[in-house]
């Protein structure tokens, strides 16, 4: 039986699922290249098709992240609640009072996908509504198919959807589950349930207004960054920060004896106007928002913003901990499964699992909406058909292309490049040398980290490595810290926990004798966002850095995703290659395929 899960909004996607197993699961901005792109997943469902080797008509089921009429609903009753001052949303206004897109741009479009807020309410709730009315016909379009179809299209709820996506392809045979995230189909911005087996089953769930994605969004958004997207910049910015407005953001967010919480909605004006915005008397208390400028050395964030961001993050950590000990609690389970918007926050996890009752924790690493396409799949597959779960193969679920048509991406790029036999080998030795090597191997991952098949990598004992990638590969935030991907059986031997992290969604402290050997991953605060690295997981990235550990006695390597920054990561050999070609990054391995820049070329050394 082949379900088609599908997902869109922002950062749409696609997966299918055939019994027990992840046939396909791919974001469509690797294909179209537009970062975090909304649109209809017309590419990415072509490749789940392709990968299957099948046509749409053989597909049984086509699984919605979204449900129809509830979002419409629950809009109605908190337009209702908190009258008259939900009529500011007739004045479709977004920050510093310029006008969103109108509603029919909206209803046809989604808004503007390149301003913060640039959309119409009342034209993104209807635009929701009608696509679970043209969802068939769309898909039949995607793909171009004008044959006759036998699937039946299932509208699944959002949280169950990101609950899916996390406990159906955990280890798990029973777990407490915690979603948390904006806002879903109905209104639910945090779900706390339980999975066992093949069933999920809710114990709580908090609403709208009430919503720390929502919280973290309208604050990154004070901060100058872009609210939706930009929330791991400001849990990177929070270390550079002081404690100075931590008790006053207490006051943002009061925790309830019952295991939940409630914003105090006089700082925000979301619950009014649908838009992620401060209100004025936030203003009045923090101060002006920080103007949405480019950050450099010589532009840096005020340390007033950076203490915001501070404030911001330990007051979610408050919150995420709360949450997990009553349900740690409630049920009496050491295993927990999380997913949603929020759940990409690697800090708030690594405090999860060190100082609740929680033992041993799972993320999938599409947490956000991308992973809600995999998660409608699997609700219906597993959910309502009972089919297997799948507990393997949910990292590496995009595409791979075979040598031939990798070398032909280099000679059409006019480069020189040389065949190696033990490209491990070949790559670790030029890290050890300095150098910044593209790694493009394998089956794509999915999920906006990088783990091991689409990576920049470099030297963890450099203390350049850092500001190099920054500055002249990325082209991004000088503040922004990057991941170590280590063995995972010396794991322990760096950082303060050896708990499995395969998908780079957990932070722990570096040992502090540890700290001056591995500079480059440390951050700010002496902690990493760690991913840990099996043979039995990823056999040749774990064999690249056991050759690594052999030459330098380090068993890591800097990890980031390859891609410049406002880009996505690279998919095809022909995408790797062009970043190669227009960064600094120093070499390239492409498969088999060895690409070096002649030394005046490459930011080695400097």
């Amino acid at each position: 039986m082949y379900v088609l899960g599908i997902s869109r909004v922002h950062d749409s996607a696609a997966a299918l699922v055939r019994d027990g197993e992840i046939v396909a699961f791919a974001e469509e901005e690797r294909f179209t290249r537009v970062k975090h792109d909304g649109r209809f997943p017309a590419r990415a469902i072509e490749f789940c098709l392709e990968q299957a080797g099948i046509g749409l008509d053989e597909v049984d089921h086509v699984a919605f992240y979204w449900q129809r009429w509830r979002e419409a609903a629950h809009a109605a009753k908190v337009f209702a609640r908190y009258f008259p001052g939900t009529l500011d949303v007739f004045r479709n206004e977004r920050e510093n009072g310029a006008k969103s897109a109108g509603l029919v741009e909206t209803l046809r479009h989604g808004g503007g996908p390149k301003k913060n807020d640039d959309y119409h309410v009342g034209g993104a709730v209807l635009a929701h509504i009608k696509r679970t009315y043209t969802l068939a016909d769309d898909v039949k379009a995607a793909v171009g198919h004008t044959g006759p179809t036998k699937f039946k299209v299932h509208l699944i709820d959002h949280h169950r959807s990101h609950a899916a996506s996390a406990f159906f392809v955990s280890p798990f045979d029973r777990a407490a589950v915690l979603t948390l995230d904006g806002v879903g189909s109905d209104g639910t911005t945090t779900c706390l349930a339980v999975g066992d087996g093949k069933r999920i089953r809710d114990l709580k769930r908090i609403r709208y207004p009430h919503s720390l994605g929502a919280m973290y969004a309208i604050v990154t958004g004070y901060l100058g960054f872009y609210s939706t997207r930009d929330a791991g910049k400001v849990m990177g910015l929070a270390p550079y920060g002081n404690d100075t407005y931590v008790e006053q953001f207490a006051e943002l967010l009061h925790l309830t004896p019952d295991g939940g919480y409630e914003l105090d909605l006089s700082y925000f004006q979301h619950h009014r106007n649908g838009k992620h915005m401060v209100s004025r008397k936030f203003i009045d208390t923090f101060g002006p928002p920080r103007p949405q400028t480019r950050i450099t050395q010589d532009n840096p964030v005020p340390q007033h913003y950076m203490d915001i961001a501070y404030a911001l993050q330990a007051t979610l950590e408050r919150a995420g901990l709360h949450l997990a000990r009553w349900l740690h609690e409630e049920t009496g389970m050491t295993r927990l499964a999380v997913a949603g918007g929020v759940a990409l926050n690697s800090v708030m996890n690594g405090r999860i699992l060190l100082e609740t009752g929680f033992e041993e924790f799972f993320a999938q690493p599409a947490s956000a909406d991308d992973g809600s396409s995999l998660g409608a799949a699997l609700e219906v597959s597993v959910g309502r058909f009972d089919r297997p779960r799948p507990t393997t193969g949910y990292v590496f679920t995009g595409p791979e292309f075979t040598e031939e048509r990798m070398e032909q991406a280099l000679r059409d790029a006019g480069v020189e490049y040389q065949r190696v036999d033990d490209i491990a080998r070949h790559t670790a030795a030029g890290i050890a040398e300095g150098l910044i090597v593209g790694w493009f191997q394998g089956r794509m991952e999915c999920g906006p980290r990088a783990l091991g098949n689409r990576s920049l990598l470099a030297d963890p004992r450099d203390p350049q490595s850092k500001a190099r990638m920054n500055e002249k590969v990325k082209h991004r935030e000088p503040f922004r810290p990057f991941a170590p991907s280590c063995l995972e059986e010396r794991s322990g031997e760096y950082f303060a926990s050896d708990h499995p992290s395969e998908v780079m969604l957990l932070v722990f402290d570096v040992l502090e004798h540890q700290r001056a050997v591995v500079p480059a991953i440390t951050h700010v605060d002496g902690t990493a966002r760690v991913q840990t690295v099996s043979r039995a997981d990823n056999p040749l990235y774990h064999e690249l850095i056991s050759r690594f550990d052999e030459l330098t006695g380090v068993p890591m390597l800097v990890n980031t995703s390859f891609n410049d920054n406002d880009e996505p990561i690279v998919c095809t050999p022909e995408d790797a290659v062009a970043c190669y070609l227009k960064t600094d990054v120093d070499a390239l391995a492409l498969g088999p395929f060895w690409v070096r820049k002649p030394a005046d070329e490459s930011g080695a050394g400097r």
